[in-house]
């Protein structure tokens, strides 16, 4: 059987050729967006008539988050979740709590990896019934795949909240334009972005067995969310189309805080409580000002994407008119606490929820980033104890989940 990989590769050269058949084009020319080609072979919609690329912090020579902020709202962490479920409850949807970050009713994945994963092979595929026919969810998904990007690249997490805009109906029942218009209201009404801002991207999305065609939101380099339109379902046959429509839109709650309050990173959008007393406790001093000018370059760091780091860091320094040796010095010992704040809150709730790092299966996933956290500790010799930085996550996320504060016992 194909692989996700040659799934999607194959399905988005076949969207690319007809978009009008997969993608809400009727609603995107409404608003005045029109259709181009980026030089990296994407597919992108814009008012901008000038615009050259898809955005892409690639395409785009980075990411500009922090000066002359789009976003009219300042969003807190909690407020996104909460401003979301609002809307979205307004128009039909029903809000419903995360399930387990342990996917015990899945046999093929260790970790919920999405929103939609949640749900994912038996509503899906139609077999068991939905908890309703449009819901919304703040999802909590472990993905190790950016390891290594977390801390650095400034938007790189292994624990993150997906929200996830679901709707499980049938053919009569489904509507495409309407779907994208509540995403697309939320981002432009809500979260406040002009639409000039905004640069969609065609895509396509394969996962758990499912695929379909996907638009993804960007702005100023960001990847704010995207929204997947699932039709089929890949067998050792071949692909046949779902009993039923899935809407599978997921939401980034970190990236839509952290772009709303123009922070230099995004972990100081969601766990600024967190940061300030590792700060305390390590006397890092943190340098807003040095953050805010080296942030835009911080995604030109991304270990999947460059050969060279070390060249890449002698680039940005000469961009910011430093020495490399003395950029590092100053920018590495914050990254090593963004990574423990960051691998120590994906902990929280992966061990909450039923998990342990280990030597085997999704637990080696765990212990990778638990030993991640621990080398930094080490190497900066910082009189850090990750319970209670699992502490401090708890209480943080109190109004979100409070349940992990009513379980730290289960923390060692």
């Amino acid at each position: 059987m194909k692989s996700d990989r040659e799934i999607k590769k194959e399905f988005k050269l076949e969207t690319s050729k007809n978009p009008e058949k997969y993608y809400a084009t009727p609603v995107l020319k409404s608003e005045g967006f029109m259709r181009k080609h980026c030089k990296c072979g994407t597919y992108y919609w814009t008012v901008n008539r000038d615009q050259k690329t898809c955005g892409d912090p690639v395409c785009l020579g980075g990411s500009q988050v922090v000066i002359d902020n789009p976003s009219k709202a300042k969003l807190s962490y909690a407020k996104v979740w909460q401003e979301f479920s609002k809307m979205f409850e307004k128009r039909g949807y029903r809000p419903i709590k995360r399930y387990p970050v342990v996917s015990r009713w899945n046999p093929t994945t260790d970790f919920t990896m999405a929103s939609i994963a949640a749900f994912q092979p038996f509503v899906v595929s139609g077999e068991v019934e939905p908890p309703a026919k449009k819901l919304v969810i703040p999802q909590f998904c472990l993905r190790f795949g950016d390891v290594d990007n977390v801390g650095v690249t400034g938007a790189h997490c292994t624990g993150f909240v997906m929200i996830g805009q679901h709707v499980f109906v049938e053919p009569k029942d489904w509507n495409q334009s309407q779907l994208f218009t509540d995403i697309y209201d939320f981002v432009t009404k809500v979260v406040g972005i002009p639409k000039h801002e905004l640069t969609l991207h065609e895509d396509a999305w394969a996962g758990g067995g499912n695929f379909g065609p996907c638009m993804e939101f960007f702005s100023r380099g960001v990847e704010l969310f995207n929204q997947v339109y699932m039709m089929f379902e890949q067998t050792a046959t071949g692909r046949h189309e779902l009993d039923i429509k899935v809407l599978d839109m997921g939401l980034g709650m970190e990236r839509i805080a952290w772009f709303s309050q123009a922070t230099p990173t995004l972990y100081d959008a969601v766990f600024p409580q967190v940061l300030r007393k590792l700060e305390k406790r390590t006397d890092v001093k943190y340098d807003a000002e040095l953050f805010r000018k080296f942030s835009p370059y911080a995604p030109l760091l991304n270990a999947d994407e460059v050969d060279d780091v070390d060249a890449v860091w002698e680039n940005i320094a000469q961009k910011l008119s430093q020495d490399v040796n003395g950029l590092r010095s100053r920018i590495e010992p914050m990254t090593a606490l963004y990574s423990i704040a960051e691998h120590c809150r994906a902990l929280l709730f992966a061990i909450h929820d039923g998990a342990l790092p280990s030597n085997v299966g999704g637990g080696y996933n765990l212990r990778v980033i638990l030993r991640r956290a621990l080398s930094f500790i080490d190497k900066h010799q910082w009189k850090i104890q990750l319970k209670e930085v699992a502490g401090w996550h708890a209480q943080e996320l109190r109004t979100l989940f409070p349940e992990l504060s009513e379980n730290l016992h289960q923390i060692d």
